[in-house]
This record gives structure tokens, C-alpha cells and sequence, in this order.
């Protein structure tokens, strides 16, 4: 509620610029960044379009962090756990992506790609998280 409330509010720039930050950043501040896209996504839409390109960058280099093979069961699950909020990322801004006047390319082929069955995991918790709708 508060979200929402802000989000008229407030600098849209400013609010876009953190977002983005927001995705590639520790994994509780992304799942603050995401419920804020879920609250905001229907007034602000423009303001995700115009930033897809950006979006989609944050959201990949997120994505490319590994594991240390040394890994234990804690920082395994905390792994799994930051990827699936970065396909929730994609998968609240998909709409967006397909309503925008100037598509962006960086966007569509990173959901191209997490959507294809070979990319095993991201392919899992994309379908998992679009039919939760």
C-alpha cells in the first residue's frame, strides 16, 4: 500500500534508477525491489518499458553468478533462491515488455532464453512463476 502511495509521488527517474540497482543487488533487497515492481507495475508500466534494455542487464548479471564449488547447503538454497526472484523480475515485467511501442531486444532474448527448456533451472521456475500468475 505504501508502494503504491509513493510511487505517484514520487521522481520516476529516481525510482526507475533504484529499481534497476535494486535487482542486481543482495538478494533481500531485490525481494524488495520486486514486490515494489509488483505494486507499482500497473501506474508506472512506461517507466519499465523505457528501461527494459537496463532491466534485462541487471537481471543477467545476476543470473551469471555461480556457486563456489565449495558451496554449502545454506548458500546452495540461497543461490536457487536468488535466481527464481530474477526470473519473478521477468516474469512480472513480461506484460510490459509485450504492450511496449519500442520492444526491447535485450529484454525479449533474455526471457527467450530463460523460457527455453534446455536452460534447465530458469526454465523450471519460469513456468512455476507464470502459472502462478
Amino acid at each position: 500500500m505504501l508502494v503504491r502511495m509513493l510511487s505517484g509521488a514520487a521522481n520516476t527517474d529516481l525510482l526507475a534508477e533504484s529499481i534497476v540497482r535494486g535487482i542486481a543487488d543482495d538478494h533481500d533487497i531485490r525481494l524488495l525491489v520486486l514486490q515494489v515492481i509488483h505494486e507499482t507495475v500497473s501506474t508506472q508500466a512506461h517507466m519499465y518499458a523505457e528501461r527494459l534494455d537496463e532491466i534485462a542487464a541487471s537481471v543477467r548479471k545476476v543470473q551469471a553468478t555461480k556457486l563456489s564449488p565449495k558451496a554449502v547447503s545454506q548458500e546452495i538454497e540461497k543461490h536457487h533462491a536468488i535466481l527464481k526472484s530474477s526470473v519473478s523480475v521477468l516474469v512480472a515485467l513480461e506484460p510490459v515488455a509485450k504492450a511496449a511501442t519500442s520492444p526491447s531486444a535485450e529484454f525479449d532474448k533474455l526471457l527467450a532464453e530463460v523460457m527455453d527448456s534446455s536452460n534447465g533451472e530458469l526454465s523450471v521456475y519460469y513456468k512455476e512463476l507464470h502459472s502462478q500468475g
